[in-house]
């Protein structure tokens, strides 16, 4: 007997899924087509659908595109190397922890997007004050997933590891490090997400007219191409899906082991 919780076959969600995203594309084209549904600015699916076809052929655009991810590798690579090292430093020395959680929970509610203006007034404009921005929302979740993976590593293999004489170094680079890694990576994909809205954001509020979020803030000044901004905002979306199924097959590849583990 199956049970209603039991997980459906991957293609089977695979083609739920198209079918969840085709029906409700129709269902909108429907309604604003009869005009059950309308508005200033309101698009019809098909028509930013053919927009965003017709982007994908344009290479300006990518090179917008392009822009846009180097600036986000940029920043979740800053984030990532910060996140990790203090994080799993804060998880495996009180010391460490002690000197900086205030300073942690000072900064980790300021939004990064409220910092960014005051990155660019002291550095100038550029793709660094967009990274840094970019750096310093996807830090706090590789932050603290570091510092917990760090702190539950299993004690009996660390007093092990002392008693065989193993030096502090050995015991985080051999004992803390390969049994955190893998919770390490679980923040950086949740991270990974995260840093590519803000990345657009950061383009749309402060950006010099470059990246996805200059091109569509450079749109919708005008006003007379709406349908190129919803079609910029779907890449930007699609985009996001592209890198978090990338991430999450990265994961099941290289960590698929620790599935089922205690956390």
């Amino acid at each position: 007997m199956q049970l209603i919780h039991d997980p459906l076959p991957r293609r089977h969600e695979i083609i739920l899924g198209v079918v969840g995203v085709v029906g409700v594309l129709f269902l909108g084209e429907v309604l604003i087509r009869t005009h059950v549904i309308s508005g200033a600015g309101l698009p019809l699916p098909s028509a930013v659908a053919e927009q965003a076809w017709t982007l994908l052929g344009n290479g300006d655009f990518w090179t917008q595109i392009a822009y846009t991810l180097r600036e986000w590798m940029v920043g979740l690579l800053i984030a990532a190397v910060v996140g990790v090292v203090l994080g799993g430093l804060m998880g495996a020395s009180r010391t460490v922890f002690t000197m900086f959680s205030l300073p942690v929970e000072i900064l980790r509610p300021l939004p990064s997007i409220a910092i960014g203006p005051l990155l660019v007034l002291l550095i100038g404009e550029g793709m660094l004050p967009l990274a840094l921005t970019v750096a310093i929302a996807c830090l706090w979740p590789i932050l603290f997933n570091s510092m917990y993976a760090a702190r539950a590593v299993d004690p009996v293999a660390i007093q092990t590891a002392r008693t065989l004489h193993v030096s502090p170094f050995g015991i985080m680079t051999r004992v803390r490090l390969p049994a955190a890694l893998p919770f390490m990576f679980t923040g950086i994909r949740v991270s990974a997400s995260i840093g590519l809205i803000v990345a657009v954001s950061a383009e749309l509020l402060f950006g010099s007219g470059k990246g996805i979020g200059g091109y569509i803030l450079l749109q919708s000044t005008s006003a007379a191409n709406l349908d190129a901004v919803y079609a910029a905002t779907l890449v930007a979306g699609v985009l996001g899906v592209m890198v978090s199924t990338a991430f999450a097959v990265v994961d099941r590849v290289a960590f698929g082991w620790k599935e089922g583990l205690a956390q």
